[in-house]
């Protein structure tokens, strides 16, 4: 198992302030976008898009977009709004904003409640799910009579956390203790403080762990463990959507948009860690560069170079959330999947 000792503390990740009226596009801005505004056309005006904010690194092609200047290359002007999540989603759905950052879940639910949305990039091309226990635990086996934390019960890191322990010979139901704790930051918290003995983490929060030690018992960032534990070695998660009317009613600003994502995911892989953390230090605020590029080196394989989400890949999004009881039934692809700009990006 691996043992990993990491360099911040937990407040300084949790103390990250979202970017309001948008993050300013830096003043050395990269040659190819200065000269892409100097050749827009005269009169043609950039058109203002609001984007529902996660501020977490999963979402670092959509803040890159903006601060290497991708959108502006794109005639696109991004503010970035508050709150972010399934608020930032019912925001959008209520025409506070157009673009919302997002996890499947929340958008699924809605969707089985009829609330039409479309998801037009992806983020990453698996969840970055992880089970992490004290250092005494070396083997899934020994947690067998520990306390878990596991987030919330039907939840799909639940279902995650659940299958880790099936798979490993344990009754989820009965040989473990799990406990209710608000959020998964709080979770990682009551880990840290050693009120559980193992918990879910998304994986790019490692770096909050500060010099805490401890063993990981499953990394989903392992294409063999995501094979394992989700099903599939591509389990899209975190995306960018926007409502089903909206990208019917404005197709090209959609394109636009996607089209700059997907340049932001060249230019980090492109890019030193380093150089990523710089360019997200003003969307981050009071954290640390040096804790974000720790955690773009936990997340740089995870991320979409193409933005594409497989059909393969929705399935087994759609079969962990109908397990644990996220959707009544499984939703087709085509309901919910629009890729027609992702296959028209202009290369």
């Amino acid at each position: 198992m691996k043992k990993r000792i990491l360099s911040t503390m937990l407040t300084a990740l949790l103390g990250v302030s979202v970017l309001l009226g948008g993050c300013k596009t830096k003043e050395a801005e990269s040659g190819d976008a200065k000269e892409a505004a100097e050749e827009t056309e005269a009169g043609e005006e950039n058109v203002s898009v609001k984007i529902s904010a996660i501020n977490a690194i999963s979402w670092a092609p959509v803040f890159i977009a903006q601060t290497e200047g991708f959108f502006e290359e794109q005639g696109i002007e991004a503010e970035f709004t508050t709150p972010g999540g399934p608020k930032g989603f019912q925001a959008m759905h209520a025409g506070d904003c157009d673009f919302a950052m997002l996890s499947q879940e929340p958008l699924l639910i809605a969707k089985e409640q009829g609330l039409e949305s479309s998801i037009i990039a992806a983020m990453l091309t698996t969840r970055v799910y992880g089970l992490v226990s004290t250092p005494d635990i070396t083997d899934i086996t020994q947690l067998k009579g520990k306390t878990i934390f596991g987030s919330d019960a039907g939840s799909a890191p639940y279902t995650f956390t659940a299958n880790v322990l099936t798979l490993a010979g344990l009754d989820p139901l009965k040989d473990v203790n799990f406990v209710q704790i608000s959020d998964n930051n709080a979770g990682l918290q009551a880990f840290l403080n050693e009120e559980v003995d193992a918990a879910f983490v998304n994986m790019y929060t490692l770096p909050a762990a500060g010099d805490f030690e401890y063993n990981v018992l499953a990394d989903t960032t392992d294409p063999e463990q995501c094979e394992k534990y989700l099903g599939s070695a591509e389990f899209p998660g975190e995306m960018l959507c926007t409502t089903a009317d909206y990208a019917k009613e404005n197709p090209e600003i959609c394109q636009k948009v996607v089209n700059a994502v997907i340049d932001a995911q060249a230019w980090i892989a492109g890019h030193t860690d380093e150089e990523v953390a710089a360019s997200l230090k003003p969307v981050f605020g009071d954290i640390d560069e040096n804790v974000i590029a720790e955690q773009v080196t936990l997340i740089r394989n995870e991320y979409a170079a193409d933005c594409m989400i497989t059909e393969s890949g929705q399935q087994a999004v759609i079969d962990m959330c109908v397990e644990a009881g996220v959707i009544s039934e499984p939703i087709p692809y085509k309901d919910i999947i629009d890729m027609s700009f992702v296959s028209n990006y202009r290369k």
